[in-house]
């Protein structure tokens, strides 16, 4: 019988192994080190979090949404964060394509058309 945990596990183990993934790591160690981008990005983070969190509670706030406009804006002058917005697409798509295969079977099970 399989075991779908040990599949699981493989597929964190393999994901670690991707080139999306080093890539990634990479680019964020260099983000690290340097201050000023950073700094930037620890602004952008802060800020994507309590957007989320407005969001998940339904109380939407214009200075936050805002606030993440002009942080977004003043990232895009970094090129390291530029590069990590890139590292970070990719590794978005491998696991978009990751989860489109993990739920083929439940998808199927509820395809109405079929």
């Amino acid at each position: 019988m399989i075991n779908v945990y040990d599949t699981a596990n493989q597929l964190e183990k393999d994901l670690r192994e991707s080139q999306e993934y080093k890539d990634l790591q990479a680019v964020v160690a260099k983000v690290k080190a340097d201050d000023a981008t950073f700094a930037v990005y620890k602004k952008l983070r802060e800020t994507q979090k309590t957007l989320q969190e407005q969001q998940m509670q339904g109380t939407l706030d214009e200075k936050v949404m805002k606030s993440l406009q002009e942080i977004s804006q003043e990232a895009s002058q970094y090129p390291l964060m530029m590069e990590l917005m890139e590292k970070e697409r990719a590794i978005s798509v491998l696991i978009d394509d990751l989860n489109k295969i993990i739920f083929k079977p439940l998808s199927e099970v509820y395809d109405i058309e079929g």
